[in-house]
């Protein structure tokens, strides 16, 4: 893989006309290639850093989320669920986890498909006035089928 950024600059020609630089990033699709801008044009150096700071912390906050997909993945490894499972072999495992907090990640990083089957199990058959299931009923939000932190 080429470089994939790329300085864009206008020399500014003409009466007055600062010159203008810009960021832009390199892409490719079969045998089209092109640059797309990925900042706002800049007449100083010191607008263009600003611009690639936002950048740097836009793709740092993508790296914190990856982070957390990442070990939700191996959290819910380590808890042995499976895709696979039904809804009342997935509460069995949630059902046993002690600490309130990891029981809401476990639950929260399932499938949406997954976390609605689990909940409609535990709500029309577990005991909703006891246990895990009474936090479960608790903290559920139908509409985006999340338990509350």
């Amino acid at each position: 893989m080429g470089k994939l950024f790329e300085l864009i600059t206008e020399p500014g020609e003409g009466q007055g006309k600062k010159p203008e630089a810009r960021l832009g990033i390199r892409v490719q699709l079969s045998s089209f290639e092109t640059t797309c801008f990925i900042t706002q044009p800049c007449q100083s150096y010191h607008a263009l850093e600003s611009e690639v700071q936002a950048i740097r912390h836009d793709l740092e906050n993508v790296l914190k989320e990856a982070r957390k997909t990442f070990e939700s993945a191996s959290k819910r490894d380590n808890l042995g669920l499976k895709p696979d499972m039904t809804a009342g072999e997935i509460w069995t495992i949630l059902s046993e986890i002690l600490d309130e907090g990891d029981f809401v990640e476990a639950f929260n990083a399932l499938e949406q498909g997954k976390r609605k089957e689990v909940a409609e199990h535990v709500l029309t058959h577990c005991n909703v006035f006891s246990g895990k299931a009474a936090v479960f009923s608790s903290r559920y939000d139908d509409q985006s089928a999340l338990l509350s932190v």
